[in-house]
């Protein structure tokens, strides 16, 4: 039987299962990860899963002026680093990407 983990442990599990939704994992995903390594059960996983979920939305718990200012920025580093490489129809991409962040087309 798994001993109760401390807060720290808590914590840095919750975040693990955030990861691991950010990147498209499910529940059972969770559940294995959980069983095989921490030795824990579903509840546990439950409780971490709640936390991880509290996290990733107070991540995107902005306003939206300042989504669109980050989204913005994202693009425009990611035009200046696709035109360094060459690659030209990405930095179109993320132009054209901008371009409807700024509301200046459709």
């Amino acid at each position: 039987m798994a001993t109760k983990g401390t807060q720290a442990e808590t914590v840095i599990r919750a975040q693990k299962f955030a990861r691991i939704i950010a990147s498209g994992g499910r529940r059972s995903d969770c559940v294995r990860l959980a069983t095989e390594n921490w030795g824990v059960g579903e509840r546990a996983v439950d409780k971490y899963l709640s936390l991880a979920r509290e996290q990733l939305k107070a991540d995107w718990d902005v306003e939206r002026p300042q989504m669109v200012a980050d989204l913005l920025s994202q693009c425009s580093t990611l035009q200046m680093e696709a035109r360094r490489a060459g690659q030209y129809h990405i930095a179109l991409g993320a132009i054209n990407t901008a371009a409807k962040l700024a509301s200046l087309c459709s």
